[in-house]
């Protein structure tokens, strides 16, 4: 069993842990407790990453959020789900029209907006598929799929 990280522990790490730590937990969204995590450090405002890295409160961030939480469009992310897609693929061209050069690999703001997708479909009843590759053209290389939860 994993050991439980309590926010006095998280104080405790250097801030290179702690970026190193968040990125880790950010890309891992297929994992509740992952989530969980990257949550409660947000909520900490301890210090987790560099400048150019896109984090939550981030203006990018905030649009990413508002994208993929817009009730317009979770339509679009469920009809992906349900034929195999990956629903970054249906949602990645509002967010490149919204962020522009500001969505990008070097930021993390592709996976940043993965998590959020994954983040909302749990919330939906979906649960993680297999990743697969995103349409040509795209800024994400690969992207995960959902599928709905057996009841």
């Amino acid at each position: 069993m994993a050991k439980h990280i309590t926010l006095d522990e998280l104080n405790s790490w250097t801030f290179e842990r702690r970026q190193t730590f968040y990125r880790n937990n950010l890309a891992r969204f297929d994992n509740a407790e992952a989530v969980r995590l990257v949550e409660m450090m947000v909520a900490s405002g301890l210090p987790f990453r560099r400048g150019k890295e896109i984090a939550h409160g981030d203006r990018e961030m905030k649009v990413l959020e508002a994208i993929v939480y817009s009730p317009y469009n979770e339509k679009l992310l469920i009809d992906a789900a349900t034929t195999g897609k990956p629903p970054l693929g249906a949602i990645e061209p509002l967010i490149r029209q919204e962020l522009g050069d500001d969505y990008s690999v070097g930021n993390g703001a592709t996976i940043a907006a993965g998590y959020l997708i994954a983040r909302r479909l749990y919330a939906l009843g979906y649960e993680k598929g297999n990743s697969q590759k995103m349409p040509d053209g795209s800024v994400a290389k690969t992207a995960a799929t959902f599928r709905k939860k057996r009841a």
